[in-house]
């Protein structure tokens, strides 16, 4: 086992004095876009990641605005409507989530990122699953529900 390792290392040495100038100017082209691919990837991640927290954020804020509005003007039944609004922005936040995790895994497929996506993968079409179920029975709600951005007309 210690020979393996050794003829390995060595070979790992030697390599790039045994190289023609050409193999390793395209070697070290070559790994300046691998780490160019990882960083973008890495900047692709975050930025699909912020989106996710953001479109959160305002869905929270929009959905707490209302509720609020709808409490003080005694509208109980505005509360599916709302619930459906916040269950569609949670959807697609999940969606933005599972666009980052792929691509995070795609740039580096070992078995435990690969294993841990497909968990991730799991959990969010399990939860974006039941979201979506939810959402289509608040949808077929009986219309009696006035939507939530209408404000009662006032008569004149």
């Amino acid at each position: 086992m210690s020979l393996y390792l050794e003829n390995d290392s060595l070979t790992a040495l030697l390599t790039p004095l045994l190289m023609t100038p050409t193999e390793a100017e395209h070697s070290a082209f070559t790994l300046l876009l691998e780490n160019l691919l990882l960083e973008f990837a890495f900047f692709l991640k975050l930025i699909l990641e912020f989106i996710a927290i953001m479109i959160v954020a305002i869905a929270l804020i929009r959905t707490l605005n209302k509720y609020f509005r709808h409490q003080v003007r005694h509208r109980p039944m505005a509360q599916p409507s709302i619930r459906l609004e916040l269950g569609l922005s949670l959807a697609l936040s999940l969606e933005f989530l599972l666009a980052a995790d792929i691509v995070g895994t795609a740039v580096s497929p070992d078995w435990q990122s690969i294993a841990k996506l497909a968990a991730i993968t799991g959990i969010r079409t399990f939860l974006n699953f039941f979201l979506h179920r939810e959402v289509q029975e608040l949808q077929h709600l009986p219309r009696q529900i006035s939507p939530v951005d209408q404000e009662p007309a006032q008569s004149r």
